[in-house]
């Protein structure tokens, strides 16, 4: 029996997906009750347990290669595993789910940009003319289609989280390439992900020593913490390593723009909330001005990668 490669990828892209987009509706159901600081730890350490299986005999490897590239390894942390989720969590205490899932396909457009401003690579006229489209939609969400809201300066702060996780996380691919850094999971993803734990494990204890219970949740919330660890901490990125070297970059990226539906569709079905006319107009501007920037003219590969 012949497998079915490219099926097999279209579908593990799919589910990649489907994980992503259940990492908003989990993760705006945990931080009703912790901080997003602690949940952005709990996904830390369960990726590094994830992963630790893979590096159990590697120990003295590990040690050089932080010794040889602490610095950078511990900026790709804070940025990558540390600022990137926590702005997300943060973002996810409103309950405007659909919104923050449109912000989410932004992600390709400021790695565009960082990759102007941080390895000199140049924007061409239709690359601006997808970043005012895609800003201009962006302004939509951020005053949620209200003019009153632009006169009186009332913008949507949990919409500017995502988008500051999202620079967060171009930030983090341009890095990426600018140092030439591709962290496997037995060498430097590790390392990040245990100087994550590090920098992120002083917060927590503090803050939930300030509670009456420490370290008690519901199981809802529990379960809510296994979900994202396990989903969005281990079998996203390996879902996504695995469609991506099938089908290439530029097609599995695509599959981003999933998200902003399948949440629409999991805030309508599973929360009640109701579409409003601002969300579609602002949703077809940012995807649009995205596309736009990135599809049409010849990229560079780092531009290439589907958010993390």
């Amino acid at each position: 029996m012949t497998v079915n490669k490219p099926a097999l990828a279209y579908g593990a892209l799919l589910l990649a997906m489907l994980i992503s987009s259940g990492n908003f509706l989990f993760g705006n159901l945990a931080v009703n009750e912790v901080d997003p600081v602690v949940l952005t730890f709990w996904r830390c350490l369960i990726a590094a347990i994830f992963v630790l299986p893979l590096v159990m005999k590697r120990q003295n490897k590990l040690i050089r290669h932080f010794q040889s590239s602490w610095l950078r390894l511990t900026t790709l942390a804070c940025i990558g595993v540390v600022a990137t989720p926590w702005f997300v969590y943060s973002a996810l205490r409103s309950n405007d789910l659909i919104d923050l899932g449109a912000g989410y396909t932004s992600v390709p457009l400021l790695t565009i940009l960082f990759s102007a401003l941080l390895i000199g690579e140049r924007l061409q006229s239709v690359q601006y003319l997808g970043v005012a489209i895609a800003l201009a939609g962006a302004l939509v969400f951020v005053f949620r289609g209200e003019f009153s809201n632009l006169i009186n300066f009332d913008p949507h702060l949990a919409f500017l989280l995502m988008i500051a996780s999202n620079a967060c996380r171009g930030l983090y691919l341009v890095l990426l390439k600018k140092w030439n850094m591709q962290p496997k999971p037995d060498e430097g993803l590790f390392v990040i992900f245990v100087v994550g734990i590090a920098v992120l494990l002083p917060f927590v204890l503090f803050l939930e020593a300030g509670t009456s219970r420490p370290f008690v949740y519901s199981w809802q919330v529990w379960g809510s913490i296994l979900f994202i660890g396990v989903g969005m901490g281990a079998i996203y990125l390996h879902l996504l390593n695995f469609g991506t070297n099938v089908v290439g970059a530029s097609t599995a990226s695509l599959f981003a723009y999933l998200v902003p539906v399948l949440v629409a569709v999991e805030a309508v079905t599973l929360k009640g909330i109701d579409l409003q006319f601002y969300q579609g107009v602002g949703g077809v501007l940012i995807i649009g001005g995205v596309l736009v920037a990135t599809r049409l003219h010849l990229r560079p590969n780092a531009v290439d990668h589907p958010p993390h």
